[in-house]
Order: C-alpha cells, then structure tokens, then sequence
C-alpha cells in the first residue's frame, strides 16, 4: 500500500471515529454545542480530504501560491491549536488549591443542570471535591455560582447548594450567585456578593472541571483574585468534546472578556 493510500485509509477510519463522537455524545447529553458538533465536522474533512487522496488525482486550487499559503495558514493554526491545549492541560498542575495557604472562600462554579433540577456529572464532580475540600478546611464559606439557563428549572446555583447541603454542609456556610451566565460574570458577581473593596486583592480557592482551570483562572485575575485551583475530572464521555471546545472558548475569553 503506497503512502498515499494509506492515510487515506487512516484518514476514514479516524473521520468515521470522530462522527461516531459526536453522535455518541449528542446522545448522552442531549444537547447540541460547539463541542459536540466539533468532532463530526472534523471527521467530514477528514472523509473528504481522504476521498480526495484516492480518488482526485489532480489538485483542488491550481495556484502553487495559494496552496502554499494554505500550508503555512494550517501549520500555524495547528501549532497555536497544540500550544492552547498544552497550556489547558499544564495549567492545573501548576495552581494547585494545596499553594493557596488559608483562604475565607471557596468558589464553585456551575456548569449546568438537568431539565429536573438535578446537577449534571461534571458539576456533581466539581460538588464533591467541594465537600471533599470544605470537610478538610471547615472555617472556609462556600461560593456556589451560576445563573439560569433557558432549558433550567432553576438557578444553578440553588441546586448546587441543594447537593451540598444533601451533603452534610451547613447551610449557612453557603453563599448563592444566582446571576452569572458565564466564567467572567461567575467572578464578577462572586466578587460582589463578598462585598471586596475596589482594588483589592482577594486569594481564593475555586473548583471547577479540569480542562476549564486554565480560562478560569486568568478571568478570576481579571476581576481581582489571587486564584487557585482544584480541578475536577471530566466525565470520560465528553473529555475530547469539552477540550476542543475549550480551545476555542479560551480565544474568546482572552480577546473579548474584559
């Protein structure tokens, strides 16, 4: 089998595998995002590019020029892809909750709820290292943030307080910000609802999923925190989902969330 057959072959295989992630995961959440849609539309450039390979034999653009600068565009964006996500899986290795020292707060932040009021496995994740956390350092109060969204029975924070306090946690040792709809407005209104002075540095400690600490973490210094991390795992049904869409979330986040 000569090379060019062969990643083609590679090719389909791996396109068929990425639809087959989508639809999987479509299935699972019942929910159609970024994320989601991401691997598919992956795999459908691969089965095409791969189609290409064994059945085109003369190029799509006639221009060496053009196809030359397309090179160079994808090398770059792949090289800026690979950096982004190295950083993304680097980063909760090195903001550790443990280099925090004694902080008053702990922040959870929400990240969805069922149709019924029940939280999701990636926010019970981050839930239970919040108890596990608050059991360790009692003294500490418990920030749970997150708004309402459309297909959401109720704010999100008032079902993460359900679980906590479900969980053995006083129920006055838990503050609800019931307003913020993304990772800025989670801090933003956490900051408030704390009452910080303007200018003032707050150290904290927050939980969120493992692949969001990187974006979290630079927004929460954004809004005047002193930030560190305890990551929770994602559900292993969505961890290439969630990492590709947070490549392109942390773009966003960096150019327009100031």
């Amino acid at each position: 089998m000569d090379k060019k057959r062969l990643f083609s072959v590679l090719f389909t295989v791996l396109g068929a595998l990425l639809i087959l992630d989508s639809a999987f995961t479509w299935y699972y959440v019942r929910n159609v995002n970024l994320g989601i849609v991401l691997p598919g539309l992956i795999g459908l450039v691969l089965i095409a590019a791969a189609f290409k390979m064994a059945f085109v034999e003369r190029p799509v653009l006639k221009s060496k020029r053009l196809r030359t600068l397309l090179r160079v565009i994808l090398i770059v964006c792949l090289a800026i892809f690979v950096l982004v996500e190295g950083l993304i899986i680097a980063d909760p290795l090195l903001h550790r909750a443990e280099l925090a020292g004694k902080v008053d707060y702990l922040l959870v932040l929400g990240c969805g709820i069922w149709p019924d009021g029940r939280p999701t496995l990636s926010l019970i994740n981050r839930l239970d290292e919040a108890v596990a956390y608050y059991r360790a350092n009692p003294h500490v109060t418990i920030i749970v943030s997150g708004g309402q969204g459309a297909d959401e029975p109720m704010p999100e924070a008032d079902a993460m307080a359900k679980y906590l306090i479900d969980a053995g946690i006083p129920e006055d040792a838990i503050l609800r910000e019931t307003r913020s709809t993304s990772t800025m407005e989670n801090f933003r209104y956490s900051r408030a609802l704390i009452g910080a002075e303007p200018g003032e540095t707050v150290r904290l400690v927050f939980v969120t999923s493992d692949f969001h600490v990187l974006r979290a973490r630079i927004l929460a210094k954004r809004n005047g925190f002193e930030a560190y991390a305890i990551p929770a795992p994602t559900p292993s049904v969505i961890v290439l989902n969630s990492y590709l869409r947070e490549f392109f979330a942390f773009i966003k986040s960096m150019l327009l969330d100031h």
